[in-house]
C-alpha cells in the first residue's frame, strides 16, 4: 500500500478520535517514542549530527542497555502504542520529542485518532523556531519539549523570545527537562529552573512544566512554582535524583512537598517510558499507590492522574465526549 505525500496511504479511511477521558482514567503526560525510521529521517536530514545517533541506527539498539529500536513504520507505531497503552491501563500519553521536525512523528500522531498526543523538539534560540513552531502546531503538536541542559542554552537567553512570543500566541504548552541526564553531552550549568524564571513571569498565561520533579533540582523548582503560578512539575520516571540528594527524600516526601507547595493542580502523572523495553506499568502502579497513600482525595487523585494532563495539554479539544463509567 503504497503512501501519500501528508503521510497517509492510499486505501486507508481517517482514523477515528478516541473518545475523551473521564474521571477514573490515567493519562501518561510523559513518554518517549524511538524507532528506527525516526533516527533513519533524522540521520539522514542530518549527516553531521553526533555519531552517537549514527551509531544508534547502524547498531539498532538505543540506550544504556542497548535495547532494541522497533522497525515500525508511522500507522503500525501507532498501533503498537495503542495496544502497550491499553496493557497498562492508560488512556492516553503524551509524547515528549527529543529530535526536532519529524514527519514520521507527526504521522504517528495522525494515525492514533488523539489516543497519541506529542510536544516537538524546538532549539528556541533559532532564527528559524517561530516559523518551526507554527508549522508543527497546525500539524497537531500540542506544545514543546525543551532539553536545556541537553543542549546547552538558558531559557532566559534573549535570543529564545520571539520563540516564547510565538509560542504564546498559538496556545503552547511547554515541558522542560531541567537537572541531572543520561545524556553524555548533558551540561549542569544548564540544569537550575531558576533559569526559567523571567520567562515563566513574563508570559503568565503559557504553562510550564519541569519534567521528573526538578531531576535533583526539586527546591528551586518549587521555590520557581511559588513565583510563578503557571509552573507546573511531573512525576515522571524512576526519580532515581533521590539517590543522590542530601535529604534522603522517599517518593512519597517528594510527591507530597509537592502536592503542599504547588497544590494537586499543578502535578502531572508520568512514567518516562520508552519503546525500547517494556511499558513501566511498575512506576505507574507505584507512583497510583503512593497517592493513595498519601490520602488524597479522590477528585484529587484525578487532577494528577488525568484532568491536569488533559486541561495543559488540550488532549480532549477533538474527542467526543465519553459518559464517565462508559
Amino acid at each position: 500500500m503504497s503512501a501519500t505525500p501528508d503521510g497517509a496511504r492510499q486505501g486507508d479511511h481517517p482514523p477515528a478520535q478516541v473518545p475523551g477521558t473521564a474521571p477514573g482514567d490515567i493519562v501518561d503526560a510523559h513518554v518517549h517514542l524511538f524507532s528506527l525510521p525516526l533516527f533513519r529521517e533524522f540521520v539522514e536530514r542530518n549527516p553531521d549530527v553526533n555519531p552517537r545517533w549514527k551509531r544508534a541506527l547502524e547498531d539498532g539498539k538505543w540506550g544504556r542497555r542497548g535495547e532494541t529500536l522497533p522497525e515500525l513504520d508511522a500507522h503500525e507505531m501507532a498501533a503498537w502504542y495503542a495496544a502497550r497503552l491499553d496493557d497498562a491501563g492508560i488512556a492516553k500519553a503524551v509524547v515528549v520529542s527529543v529530535l526536532p521536525d519529524s514527519q514520521y512523528t507527526r504521522d504517528v500522531i495522525v494515525a492514533s485518532g488523539g489516543r497519541v498526543a506529542a510536544l516537538c523538539n524546538i532549539d528556541p534560540r533559532s532564527p528559524e523556531a517561530p516559523a518551526l513552531l507554527k508549522r508543527e502546531m497546525a500539524a497537531g503538536f500540542k506544545g514543546v519539549k525543551l532539553l536545556p541542559v541537553n543542549r546547552c542554552y538558558h531559557l532566559s537567553d534573549p535570543a529564545c523570545r520571539p520563540f516564547f512570543d510565538t509560542a504564546a500566541e498559538l496556545g503552547a504548552a511547554i515541558t522542560v527537562h531541567y537537572g541531572v541526564t543520561v545524556d553524555p553531552q548533558g551540561d549542569l550549568r544548564y540544569a537550575d529552573p531558576t533559569d526559567l524564571s523571567p520567562v515563566a513571569r513574563d508570559y503568565p498565561d503559557m504553562p510550564f512544566v519541569i519534567a521528573h520533579f526538578g531531576a535533583g533540582y526539586l527546591h528551586e523548582a518549587l521555590r520557581l512554582g511559588y513565583q510563578c503560578k503557571n509552573v507546573c512539575l511531573d512525576s515522571s520516571g524512576t526519580n532515581n535524583w533521590m539517590d543522590y540528594d542530601p535529604h534522603g527524600y522517599t517518593l512519597a516526601q517528594v510527591f507530597d512537598r509537592a502536592l503542599t507547595a504547588l497544590g494537586p493542580e499543578r502535578v502531572l502523572f508520568g512514567t518516562d517510558s520508552g519503546t525500547t523495553g517494556p511499558y513501566r506499568k511498575w512506576i505507574a502502579y507505584q507512583q497510583r499507590r503512593t497517592l493513595e497513600e498519601l490520602g488524597l482525595s479522590e477528585h484529587d487523585r484525578d487532577l494528577v492522574l488525568r484532568a491536569n494532563a488533559v486541561r495543559i495539554f488540550r488532549l480532549d479539544d477533538e474527542a467526543a465526549p465519553r459518559a464517565v463509567g462508559a
